[in-house]
């Protein structure tokens, strides 16, 4: 069984009437998802005989795409910390805008993670084992997908900030990782689509 309890009772969680784990997690989970199909190619690529001359690349990306996988991970449950300080803060009327910064700022880090990952997930796509260029294609789209998940819960955060000079900040970085990841990404499905 691929599906065991413990990622059940993640996805009950995200179904239950609970605000967390809510979108924010569930982007950061997606990212590492991204990471994990990547590592897949890498351990894929590593120590066949038609890939000798990229191993050691391969094995580099394979660290930095786990690193980037734990990454993830720990952004998971950051971004349901950063919404529960939002509730107290509005609960208890003060710390409100440091707090609704903050809950902008994880998510922003999932977006700036998704990025990272798509660097690597080209790297690989273009120099991995092709009998599993596949899953490389899908780990560009999932880390697009996570990527722009994560800014939809920048902007809501965003909203309610009354700081113009902090949000001009936020929106010059993600108008810069946009162009990013549009710009990995399809060259990750162009490296995809000419081998498949």
């Amino acid at each position: 069984m691929m599906v065991d309890e413990r990622v059940r009772e993640f996805l009950e969680k995200v179904a239950s009437s609970s605000p967390t784990p809510g979108g924010g997690s569930v982007a950061a989970l997606a990212g590492a998802i991204a990471c994990s199909l990547s590592e897949m190619v890498c351990n894929l690529t590593i120590g066949k005989k038609k890939y000798a001359d990229v191993e050691q690349e391969m094995k580099k990306l394979l660290q930095q795409c786990s690193e980037l996988r734990e990454k993830f991970v720990q952004l998971v449950d950051e971004d349901a910390r950063a919404f529960d300080e939002v509730m107290m803060a509005f609960r208890e009327k003060r710390g409100i805008q440091e707090a609704l910064k903050r809950a902008a700022e994880t998510p922003l880090e999932t977006a700036s993670t998704c990025v990272a990952i798509a660097e690597k997930t080209r790297e690989i796509a273009a120099k991995g084992n092709k009998n599993s260029i596949t899953d490389a294609g899908v780990a560009a789209l999932m880390a697009k997908t996570a990527f722009y998940s994560a800014l939809l819960n920048v902007r809501i955060n965003l909203k309610e900030i009354g700081d113009t000079a902090y949000i001009r900040r936020i929106d010059e970085q993600i108008k810069e990782m946009e162009g990013q990841i549009e710009r990995l990404v399809a060259e990750t499905m162009k490296i995809v689509e000419e081998w498949i």
